[in-house]
Formats: structure tokens, C-alpha cells, sequence
């Protein structure tokens, strides 16, 4: 196959077994059949400190944390395709999958180099920074058009009335924007506790195969 490409799961959950794993695995499965060279990422596997928001790495080209976090975002920034998945946790992604959102700051958002030093600035002169700050502040162009998949887990219907899935998907999305890139597919499991849910479960993992060959 000559258009060969690398395709990178990221998802963090702590059941290594679990629905959105097994979804992962099975795109990247399906992938695999079209010879396409992928990875899977468990960011529970992982030491991904918290962000502090210093912005040095946005100076120093990295952050002055000595973790695992550097590693994987050379991996997305290799990738083509990047697939995200998430159970829903408190209406959002999982801790681990938003501390690992909150380091991309200083690497994928452009920060004007006048803003540091714009608290030393009288009032008016701080408002016109900040101005112009805005209309400059926004996601590098070093990323390319990377592709995305959306995974995301929930175990109870009430999910859906509470509006937690269509948080933890606008999270994904506002990540997904950062880089510039665009999602191909999103697949939402819910209710999944439930046993007459559990073959509408079993259709998407299958379907998880398909996406995969399809890449």
C-alpha cells in the first residue's frame, strides 16, 4: 500500500478493558488490515503532570517538567490521524485526558511575545495589548490537517439529560480546533450498564473495524 499512514489512539481510561478501549483497539485493528502503522496510547500508563500555566515552553520550545508529556506530543505531532477517547467523568473528559489537554498550551497556541510584560503597562496601554493579543492569539500552523476520531463512553441515560455528553464532546472538539484539525468520525457509547443496550455496544465495536479499514 503506498499511502501509508500513521494513526495514533490516545485515550485515557482506567479500564484497560473497557468500552473505549476496546473501541480504540478495534479501529486501530481495522487500520492495521491496510497497512497502515498505528499506536496505542493509554494516557493512565503515563506520567503527565499537571500544567501551571508558566508559558515557558511556549518561550523555551519545552516545558521545564521532566515527564512523559514531551514524549506523546511528538507522537501527535507525527500522526495523521489521531484518535481521542474518553469516558465521560463529571460531564467531562477524564482528569488525565484534561491535564494532558492543559500542557498543550505553550505548544500549540501562538503567544505574542509583548503580552508577558503587559502588567508592567498603564491601564490604557495594557487594554491596547490585550487588543491586540486577541487577534493574534490562536493555534500554530505547524500541525498540518490532522484528522480525529471521537470516542466517548458513559454508563448511565441520565448522560443525556444532563447534558454531559455534549460537554465532554465540546472539550474534544475545543482540542481539536486548537490544532486546526477535522473530525472524520464520532462514536457515543451511553447507557452501556444496561443489558439491552449491550448489542447497540457490540454494533459500534464492529463498526469500530470498519472505520479502521476505511482510513
Amino acid at each position: 500500500m503506498t499511502n501509508k499512514k500513521k494513526i495514533l489512539s490516545i485515550i485515557g481510561t482506567q479500564r484497560k478493558n473497557g468500552i473505549v478501549s476496546t473501541i480504540a483497539k478495534n479501529i486501530l485493528k481495522g487500520a492495521r488490515d491496510n497497512d497502515h502503522e498505528t499506536e496505542l496510547i493509554n494516557l493512565y500508563d503515563f506520567n503527565i503532570e499537571e500544567c501551571i500555566g508558566c508559558w515557558s515552553c511556549s518561550k523555551l520550545g519545552k516545558c521545564f517538567k521532566n515527564d512523559d508529556f514531551e514524549h506523546i506530543f511528538e507522537k501527535v505531532k507525527e500522526a495523521e490521524i489521531i484518535i481521542l477517547g474518553t469516558p465521560v467523568y463529571w460531564g467531562n473528559v477524564s482528569g488525565i485526558m484534561k491535564t494532558f489537554f492543559d500542557r498543550h498550551t505553550g505548544y500549540a497556541m501562538y503567544l505574542p511575545p509583548d503580552l508577558d510584560k503587559a502588567h508592567e503597562l498603564p491601564t490604557w496601554k495594557k487594554l491596547k495589548v490585550a487588543l491586540r493579543a486577541m487577534k493574534k492569539f490562536g493555534p500554530r500552523t505547524d500541525f498540518g490537517q490532522k484528522k480525529f476520531i471521537i470516542i466517548i463512553s458513559a454508563t448511565i441515560p441520565f448522560k443525556h439529560l444532563m447534558n454531559d455528553i455534549k460537554n465532554t464532546l465540546k472539550s474534544l472538539k475545543i482540542y481539536i480546533r486548537k490544532l486546526k484539525g477535522t473530525i472524520i468520525e464520532t462514536l457515543i457509547v451511553t447507557d452501556s450498564l444496561f443489558k439491552f443496550r449491550r448489542k447497540k455496544v457490540g454494533k459500534i465495536i464492529e463498526k469500530a473495524i470498519v472505520i479502521g479499514k476505511k482510513l
